[in-house]
């Protein structure tokens, strides 16, 4: 490729990388919801996984990592730093391997607490991203879900 094509590429990858622009919102998001759970000792993934354990009861980390969309590794770091503080207890299950969990009476506790600093991360966020951005946010993670599983 010549040389001049190259810079205006690394031109539009520097300023239309939709990749980038995607990890960036990422990291605002997150960095709003974090700073709102800090108090609580607690992130916004971590969060996440009690919201998703406390509406199905039990959850093996398999599943929550399909649900989510993250590696076993990471859904296994934050479930063990989570039963370290008592906010999940493992659960028998019909597979050795599954280990399936769900919330103690702390994790319960906890997440009753995160209630209050959620409403207030999520009233900033959309004061942020404003109610459209919301809305075509919800409308681009469904599309991207029903790309990901096109039954």
């Amino acid at each position: 490729m010549a040389p001049d094509k190259i810079q205006q590429t690394v031109d539009r990858m520097a300023r239309e990388c939709v990749g980038n622009q995607l990890r960036l919102a990422n990291r605002v998001v997150t960095g709003i919801y974090d700073r709102e759970l800090r108090p609580l000792k607690l992130t916004a993934s971590q969060l996440v996984i009690l919201a998703l354990t406390a509406k199905q009861g039990q959850v093996r980390p398999v599943e929550l990592g399909k649900t989510l969309h993250m590696d076993a590794s990471t859904v296994s770091r934050n479930v063990e730093r989570m039963r370290a503080r008592g906010w999940l207890a493992q659960v028998p299950g019909d597979d050795e391997r599954s280990r399936p969990f769900q919330l103690t009476a702390v994790g319960k506790q906890i997440l009753g607490d995160a209630s209050v600093a959620w409403e207030r991360a999520q009233a900033k966020t959309v004061a942020l991203v404003g109610s459209e951005g919301v809305a075509l946010l919800r409308s681009m993670s469904k599309n991207l879900m029903k790309g990901l599983h096109p039954d």
